[in-house]
């Protein structure tokens, strides 16, 4: 549990553990008798009994107790039985939001009562949950913290299989061979209201203007190594980032099987992206994916201990690639910039070959892609013809020929490693002459499937490098923007995506099925819907990654999935 440190008031004691006081006579000389210290910060300490043992190891003696208005009472040994489980309300438990108790505001020792789903703090005598137990009526409580159920005010812990699926939801376990099935074993669920739904390709609940969360969310939560690595909690227990602590949670609720509901809140870890962020990304404002995309992943390779070693995180093992980069000053020569083809391509006509470029090599977690320029004329046949490019055409900034002037600086960009799954941002949204945001609307055409990067990468000799990537994740923006005008490209960004609309289109490995994920709302789309949307961002896997897990799955569970999907999904 979260500590202090120091001695404390007994105010600040009552405070804390919800304590109702009750003002003693002429006991000036207690003041100093019932500070104490509390060694809650490295430990297991459990304060949240409070009964007769807790008080003698926490205030010392009776006179202590009945100077901050305690009576003392003994905790009753578990039962087996409890004649008010019948009264718990699955349908109404929410374990998404904050946990905070309703009362006091307070994070520490808070509990949820199984009967109404609110949240209150202690179990002592005078606490928010021995009143809301005495007012409603309601006795069945469990702990947010340890997944324990208590029957208040009889204080006395609940032991019930019954209960289990409740702490299943309150904090979703998994084991390796579970999660390694995820991707392999074609698996239904049904919420308690009878919907079913397929764990994975859950909806996620908007907090007002946060569909850029949603969509990062669910298109990591396709990528199988970050996923799997988020599953287990193992694996990031001990690091103290409440961002790593809070995605992790998140993950676990939108692959749990066993989930009340084919619905998740993000509450809790967007509480925690506006802390970390200083509120930058915040519920008000609309915000970009990509740019949020590149903040998360960094913060969470900060929460995970990651440096600027290779696979210091698996942030790093997943996303790192390695770019080469050139670059040269060309405002002194007087170069001559000319297009060279209708790909924008540049050719240099009066440089001078023999000018040193300066030569670096970098990593990237994603790379950004440049549409070429809409046409600033139209006749009248072609004014409703939206243009396209082939994703290979404006992948070919990183063929290490390609030149692109920025300010006064000549690059050239080339690949050196590929990372095991590849981030691409398709650069649409920018701001004009007239400082307005624009968006551009050209398709780019890609391929769901064996996406070859060969010819952008220096390969060793005699080297086997996979080259190849399969589309998992798709991120679209549909609809125009509003022209937002002013000096601030982030915030102007966010005013004109608000008219379009961000959706997610994922495949769900296992079938082999691609869904649409808009919010709240799943949809089955076929994969030419996928390869016609106005992507923006897309989440590549190698295919030898993809092969692995296709060599592991049953034989004909492809064709078996899609007519079983198409019955689940009719309407």
């Amino acid at each position: 549990m979260p500590g202090v440190d120091g001695d404390k008031s007994k105010e600040e004691i009552i405070a804390s553990v919800g304590i109702k006081r009750e003002e003693p006579d002429d006991r000036d000389g207690d003041e100093e008798k019932v500070k104490v210290k509390l060694e809650r910060a490295g430990d297991d300490y459990d304060v949240d009994d409070f009964d007769e043992n807790r008080l003698d190891e926490v205030l010392g003696d009776d006179d202590n107790k009945e100077a901050i208005g305690i009576a003392p009472r003994r905790p009753q040994p578990p039962q087996r039985f409890c004649p008010y489980l019948d009264s718990i309300n699955r349908h109404i438990l929410d374990f998404d939001f904050e946990k905070v108790c309703s009362i006091s505001n307070s994070h520490l020792n808070v509990y949820v009562c199984l009967v109404c789903g609110k949240y209150f703090q202690g179990r002592a005598r005078g606490s928010p949950v021995y009143f809301h137990s005495l007012e409603h009526n309601h006795h069945v409580f469990m702990k947010l913290e340890s997944g324990r159920v208590y029957c208040i005010p009889d204080n006395y812990e609940v032991l019930d299989s019954s209960l289990a699926d409740i702490k299943h939801n309150l904090n979703p376990t998994y084991t390796s061979e579970h999660v390694k099935s995820l991707d392999i074993d074609v698996k239904y669920s049904r919420g308690i209201d009878g919907t079913e739904f397929i764990p994975g390709t859950v909806g996620l609940n908007n907090l007002k203007n946060t569909a850029y969360l949603n969509v990062i969310i669910q298109a990591l939560s396709c990528v199988t190594e970050l996923r799997n690595f988020f599953l287990l909690p193992e694996n990031y227990k001990h690091f103290k980032s409440p961002l790593v602590q809070r995605f992790g949670e998140l993950l676990r609720k939108m692959w749990n099987p066993s989930a009340f509901k084919g619905q998740v809140s993000p509450h809790e870890l967007f509480q925690a992206i506006s802390v970390e962020s200083n509120r930058k990304y915040r519920s008000d404002v609309h915000s970009d994916p990509a740019e949020f995309l590149n903040w998360f992943l960094n913060s969470l390779h900060r929460g995970l201990g990651g440096s600027n070693k290779r696979n210091s995180s698996v942030i790093h093992k997943v996303f790192q690639g390695l770019v080469r980069f050139q670059e040269v000053r060309v405002e002194s020569k007087k170069a001559k910039i000319k297009k060279a083809d209708e790909n924008e391509r540049m050719v240099m006509d009066d440089m001078d070959d023999d000018e040193p470029w300066d030569v670096q090599t970098t990593p990237f977690l994603q790379l950004t892609l440049d549409l070429p320029p809409t046409p600033l004329y139209a006749d009248e046949r072609d004014k409703n013809i939206i243009p396209q490019v082939p994703l290979l055409t404006i992948l070919h900034k990183f063929d290490g020929v390609y030149e692109q002037n920025v300010r006064g600086v000549l690059k050239r960009f080339r690949l050196l490693e590929l990372p095991r799954y590849l981030i691409l941002n398709i650069k649409r949204f920018n701001m004009n002459t007239q400082f307005e945001m624009e968006k551009n609307p050209t398709i780019v055409s890609f391929p769901i499937k064996n996406l070859d990067l060969r010819e952008f990468i220096d390969i060793p000799e005699g080297q086997n490098v996979v080259t190849r990537y399969d589309l998992v994740a798709n991120i679209c923006h549909e609809g125009l923007v509003t022209k937002a005008t002013g000096t601030n490209e982030v915030h102007d960004k966010g005013i004109a995506m608000k008219e379009g609309v961000f959706r997610t289109q994922c495949l769900n490995k296992a079938q082999d099925q691609w869904f649409l994920m808009d919010d709240l709302h799943i949809q089955e789309i076929l994969p030419q819907v996928v390869s016609i949307s106005e992507a923006y961002i897309q989440i590549y896997e190698r295919s030898d990654l993809t092969a692995a897990r296709n060599a592991q799955k049953p034989v004909n569970v492809k064709a078996e999935v899609k007519m079983e999907v198409s019955v689940m999904w009719r309407v």
